[in-house]
């Protein structure tokens, strides 16, 4: 790890503290250059209460790029740690430089992560790189998730997105990549296209919709439910089928909330 890995205090100045190793949590965030990684991490930190307004990369104003290469590249060169507190854990957010110049810088990350976020863009897709350090973290069993950003570009398609990833990642197996949440869509405007205003919770079975300019919360409509409730049920099964537990798919063909 280079000497210019640096971290960042918590809310208001206060920095992050954990009183047990139990309450921490490292993740890496994984991705190509341009995908969304240290935008992510800025709107993780936002919402964690870490900073009191969110930065942008074109701005140089992100709380994980502060060294003046990257305010002039508008692109991470360092590996950058952001801690964040949720929930009583101290999670540290490692965000790391997508150029295959700075491979080093990822690799530091991934030997101190307990897992990773993959960062993947829907109007680009999945880089060969991405795929090959998905495979290595699969080798060691470090737990992944995939995040889709860029879904408001009008070349982005969720659904294709979805099965990209599953070939990608997946073995060729449809169901080894399954969302958590679907983009919830407004109006379509005159060219057809629907601009994403929130998500849909597969598993809390809530809409939170972001156009009004904060999260509102609401029960889906009737229209709504049956692709939800048949994405949530693929959900749960995939789950089932992962799990250690063997009394899960009686609970759920019972009936019972799992």
């Amino acid at each position: 790890m280079g000497d210019k890995t640096h971290t960042h205090p918590g809310a208001a100045g206060r920095a992050v503290t954990a009183d047990h190793p139990a309450s921490v949590r490292n993740v890496v965030l994984v991705g190509p250059s341009g995908s969304g990684k240290t935008t992510l991490v800025e709107a993780l930190a936002l919402t964690a209460g870490a900073v009191n307004r969110a930065g942008r990369v074109e701005d140089g104003g992100t709380v994980s790029d502060h060294d003046d290469i990257e305010h002039r590249q508008h692109r991470s060169v360092q590996l950058s740690l952001v801690p964040v507190e949720w929930d009583g854990i101290k999670i540290n957010l490692l965000d790391t430089p997508g150029y295959a110049d700075f491979v080093g810088e990822l690799r530091a990350g991934l030997r101190a992560a307990d897992a990773a976020l993959f960062v993947v863009s829907a109007a680009d897709g999945v880089d060969g790189a991405t795929r090959m350090v998905w495979e290595e973290c699969q080798a060691v069993g470090m737990p992944r998730a995939i995040v889709v950003t860029h879904l408001e570009s009008a070349r982005a398609d969720f659904e294709e997105m979805t099965r990209v990833c599953a070939e990608a990642f997946g073995a060729d197996d449809p169901d080894a990549v399954l969302p958590l949440y679907l983009p919830l869509r407004g109006a379509a405007g005159p060219d057809g296209h629907a601009p994403v205003t929130g998500l849909v919770g597969l598993l809390s079975r809530k809409l939170f919709d972001y156009s009004p300019g904060e999260r509102k919360e609401s029960e889906p409509g009737g229209d709504q439910l049956p692709a939800l409730e048949g994405a949530r049920d693929r959900l749960i099964e995939g789950i089932i089928a992962e799990s250690e537990d063997e009394t899960l798919m009686d609970r759920y063909l019972g009936g019972e909330q799992v």
